[in-house]
Protein backbone atom coordinates (compact mmCIF):
# COMPACT_ATOMS: atom_id res chain seq x y z
CA UNK A 1 0.00 0.00 0.00
CA UNK A 2 2.99 2.53 1.03
CA UNK A 3 4.47 2.15 -2.68
CA UNK A 4 0.87 2.28 -4.26
CA UNK A 5 0.81 5.38 -2.29
CA UNK A 6 4.66 6.79 -3.06
CA UNK A 7 4.19 5.81 -6.78
CA UNK A 8 0.63 7.75 -6.43
CA UNK A 9 2.14 10.63 -5.04
CA UNK A 10 4.83 10.76 -7.83
CA UNK A 11 2.63 10.99 -10.72
CA UNK A 12 0.00 13.08 -9.62
CA UNK A 13 1.64 15.62 -7.45
CA UNK A 14 -0.78 14.91 -4.81
CA UNK A 15 -1.66 12.84 -1.77
CA UNK A 16 -4.31 10.56 -1.77
CA UNK A 17 -7.14 11.49 0.42
CA UNK A 18 -8.51 9.35 3.43
CA UNK A 19 -11.91 8.45 3.35
CA UNK A 20 -14.28 9.78 6.55
CA UNK A 21 -14.93 7.42 8.45
CA UNK A 22 -18.54 7.65 10.30
CA UNK A 23 -19.24 6.47 13.64
CA UNK A 24 -23.01 5.88 14.98
CA UNK A 25 -23.50 5.49 18.53
CA UNK A 26 -26.51 4.34 19.83
CA UNK A 27 -26.35 7.25 22.10
CA UNK A 28 -26.99 9.91 19.64
CA UNK A 29 -29.52 8.08 18.03
CA UNK A 30 -31.25 7.99 21.23
CA UNK A 31 -31.21 11.56 21.01
CA UNK A 32 -31.74 12.12 17.47
CA UNK A 33 -35.60 9.98 17.62
CA UNK A 34 -36.19 11.39 21.34
CA UNK A 35 -36.18 15.20 19.65
CA UNK A 36 -37.99 14.20 16.86
CA UNK A 37 -40.40 12.65 19.01
CA UNK A 38 -40.46 15.92 21.00
CA UNK A 39 -41.16 17.84 18.31
CA UNK A 40 -44.10 15.88 16.59
CA UNK A 41 -45.47 15.55 20.39
CA UNK A 42 -45.13 19.65 20.31
CA UNK A 43 -46.36 19.81 16.66
CA UNK A 44 -49.60 17.92 17.51
CA UNK A 45 -50.41 19.54 21.42
CA UNK A 46 -49.78 23.24 20.04
CA UNK A 47 -50.02 22.53 16.14
CA UNK A 48 -50.54 26.29 15.36
CA UNK A 49 -47.26 27.35 17.39
CA UNK A 50 -44.94 25.10 16.14
CA UNK A 51 -46.14 25.78 12.37
CA UNK A 52 -45.48 29.64 13.24
CA UNK A 53 -42.17 28.33 14.72
CA UNK A 54 -41.30 26.82 11.18
CA UNK A 55 -42.50 29.40 9.40
CA UNK A 56 -40.96 32.57 10.76
CA UNK A 57 -37.93 30.71 11.19
CA UNK A 58 -37.90 29.47 7.04
CA UNK A 59 -38.82 33.27 6.24
CA UNK A 60 -36.72 35.08 8.53
CA UNK A 61 -33.70 33.39 9.87
CA UNK A 62 -32.79 31.40 6.89
CA UNK A 63 -32.93 33.74 4.02
CA UNK A 64 -30.45 35.89 6.22
CA UNK A 65 -27.05 33.92 5.61
CA UNK A 66 -28.18 33.04 2.12
CA UNK A 67 -28.03 37.04 1.36
CA UNK A 68 -24.56 37.51 3.04
CA UNK A 69 -23.22 34.90 1.21
CA UNK A 70 -24.43 36.06 -1.82
CA UNK A 71 -23.29 39.96 -1.29
CA UNK A 72 -20.24 38.97 -0.52
CA UNK A 73 -18.88 35.02 -0.64
CA UNK A 74 -17.20 33.77 -3.81
CA UNK A 75 -17.14 30.73 -5.91
CA UNK A 76 -19.57 28.07 -5.26
CA UNK A 77 -20.93 29.35 -1.80
CA UNK A 78 -21.64 32.41 -4.06
CA UNK A 79 -23.49 30.34 -6.73
CA UNK A 80 -25.78 28.02 -4.23
CA UNK A 81 -27.03 31.08 -2.03
CA UNK A 82 -27.95 33.02 -5.54
CA UNK A 83 -29.82 29.83 -6.58
CA UNK A 84 -31.46 29.41 -3.54
CA UNK A 85 -32.67 32.37 -3.16
CA UNK A 86 -34.73 31.96 -7.00
CA UNK A 87 -37.58 30.35 -5.15
CA UNK A 88 -38.37 32.79 -2.66
CA UNK A 89 -39.11 35.27 -5.18
CA UNK A 90 -40.55 32.79 -7.13
CA UNK A 91 -43.30 31.26 -4.63
CA UNK A 92 -45.70 33.82 -4.37
CA UNK A 93 -46.81 32.85 -8.65
CA UNK A 94 -46.20 29.82 -8.67
CA UNK A 95 -48.17 28.65 -4.91
CA UNK A 96 -50.36 31.49 -4.53
CA UNK A 97 -52.77 29.71 -1.85
CA UNK A 98 -49.96 27.22 -0.34
CA UNK A 99 -51.20 26.81 2.99
CA UNK A 100 -48.97 27.62 6.23
CA UNK A 101 -47.43 24.20 6.91
CA UNK A 102 -46.46 23.03 3.10
CA UNK A 103 -45.03 26.12 2.07
CA UNK A 104 -42.10 26.45 4.19
CA UNK A 105 -41.65 22.30 3.29
CA UNK A 106 -41.52 22.97 -0.57
CA UNK A 107 -39.43 26.85 0.44
CA UNK A 108 -36.81 24.30 1.77
CA UNK A 109 -36.76 21.63 -0.38
CA UNK A 110 -36.52 24.01 -3.60
CA UNK A 111 -33.83 26.50 -2.45
CA UNK A 112 -31.92 22.97 -1.52
CA UNK A 113 -32.38 21.99 -5.25
CA UNK A 114 -31.80 25.20 -6.97
CA UNK A 115 -28.61 25.82 -4.78
CA UNK A 116 -27.08 22.58 -5.38
CA UNK A 117 -28.20 22.98 -9.31
CA UNK A 118 -26.58 26.18 -9.51
CA UNK A 119 -23.60 25.87 -7.74
CA UNK A 120 -22.98 22.36 -9.85
CA UNK A 121 -23.68 25.04 -13.11
CA UNK A 122 -20.76 26.83 -12.14
CA UNK A 123 -18.37 23.98 -11.67
CA UNK A 124 -19.45 22.57 -15.29
CA UNK A 125 -18.69 26.35 -16.67
CA UNK A 126 -15.24 26.53 -14.99
CA UNK A 127 -14.14 23.22 -15.56
CA UNK A 128 -15.67 23.51 -19.62
CA UNK A 129 -13.71 27.22 -19.90
CA UNK A 130 -10.63 26.26 -18.53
Amino acid sequence: MAQRNATLEATSGQRPRKLLRLRFSLAWLLIVVTTIALVLGLSVSVGSFVAAAVFGFVYCVLPTPLVICALFARGDAQAFAIGALIPWWTHNIWLPNASFVSLPIWLLAMCSTCGIVAAVTRRWIVASNG
